[in-house]
């Protein structure tokens, strides 16, 4: 596993101590045991760090050690002491790593990655554990991105497939879920944990998550119903969203849904309404220009073209564009200018360059 590798690193934030044959737990001789260095350094800086190491710093560092290196030399003996001192393992790495979360996040995630290694069945140690790992995707560039994400969803789907009822892991589904913009899915898991959950504090803070998400998910459902040729239901969702809130992106896939049916009027209007909102993209202006030319208003097009070309200068598409309508019109000299240009640029696409050649030589350009 990648992350393992990932984890490995933080081996570097363990020390070992050998304890003396006069130690009042004998069971901890004969054996090099971790301890979290921080909590040493923490303790020294402010006084709190006895002659006597406490016990708990060395059960705290052997969980963190098989957090950090699940194929420690040592770690089934660990495994063994934490049996004896500890009643429930999992239930300590959880409220351990409740306690220290804020003052040191890594320590937490740690805890919690040793305690679903011993005992991944433990819902709640796991649901905790994924919790506090995807939001590492989102740390500066990390190249475990992926893995954070992936091995999140994993251990909170395993913990559903344990308990159905486990509310609280529906709802990290669909956090994560929302982050990764997949609308349709988190509020999938956002109804789901809603159904599972009666705390009226609960079900406050998932309707409020639902609320946020779901016009964002009426876009995605609505990109879905385009990508499949089924425009009409594409049109329903995105005035039924529209009706309650005048989005430039929802306007716009309506004016694509549209066009593609070839109401080409009602799409020009939707084109309209995405600009009237402040839509900024260049493939607006290139839609809003196809639907005027396939209208029959090609003046039109080209201004629309033009202001476009205005906030993205020299965009392939809008260029390549302008020329098929030029052509069409008979300005044939700037659309030789505008092809002699376009071959110039390094961006263009394989597509683009093959279909001027053939305009140059069906054209005599």
């Amino acid at each position: 596993m990648r992350l393992d590798d990932y984890f490995l690193t933080f081996t570097k934030n363990l020390a070992y101590l050998d304890l003396k044959e006069s130690s009042d737990y004998p069971v901890l001789e004969d054996i090099s045991l971790p301890i979290y260095v921080d909590d040493m350094q923490s303790g020294i800086m402010t006084g709190t760090m006895s002659e006597r190491i406490e016990i708990e710093n060395f059960i705290d560092g052997m969980l963190i050690n098989i957090g950090a290196d699940r194929e420690f030399l040592y770690n089934e003996e660990y495994k063994a002491i934490l049996t004896q001192f500890l009643d429930d393992i999992s239930k300590y790495a959880s409220s351990k790593a409740i306690a220290v979360a804020d003052e040191d996040l890594n320590k937490a995630l740690l805890l919690l990655r040793g305690g679903y290694i011993l005992n991944s069945s433990d819902n709640y140690n796991s649901y905790l554990y994924a919790r506090f790992l995807w939001p590492k995707a989102y740390d500066s560039d990390d190249k475990y991105k992926e893995d954070f994400i992936r091995e999140s969803l994993d251990i909170l789907q395993n913990t559903i497939v344990n308990d159905e009822n486990f509310a609280i892991s529906y709802y990290e589904l669909g956090n994560i879920y929302a982050n990764l913009g997949e609308y349709i899915k988190a509020r999938s898991f956002y109804d789901k944990a809603l159904q599972k959950t009666d705390a009226p504090e609960a079900e406050n803070e998932i309707r409020d998550k639902l609320t946020e998400i779901n016009d964002n998910a009426e876009i995605e459902e609505s990109l879905y119903f385009i990508g499949k040729g089924d425009y009409n239901n594409a049109i329903k969702k995105l005035t039924g969203l529209l009706s309650n809130k005048k989005r430039a992106d929802a306007y716009y896939y309506l004016g694509v849904a549209y066009q593609n049916i070839g109401q080409y009027e009602n799409s020009i209007m939707a084109f309209e309404n995405a600009l009237d909102v402040g839509a900024e993209f260049r493939e607006l202006y290139n839609d809003y220009a196809v639907s005027l030319f396939l209208n029959d208003r090609q003046v039109d097009a080209l201004s629309v073209i033009a202001e476009g070309l205005e906030k993205f200068p020299q965009d392939p598409r809008l260029v390549y564009n302008k020329i098929q309508i030029n052509l069409t019109i008979g300005n044939i000299g700037k659309a030789k200018e505008d092809i002699d240009e376009l071959l110039t640029y390094d961006d263009l696409t394989d597509e683009i360059r093959g279909n001027l050649l053939i305009i140059k030589d069906q054209y005599k350009i």
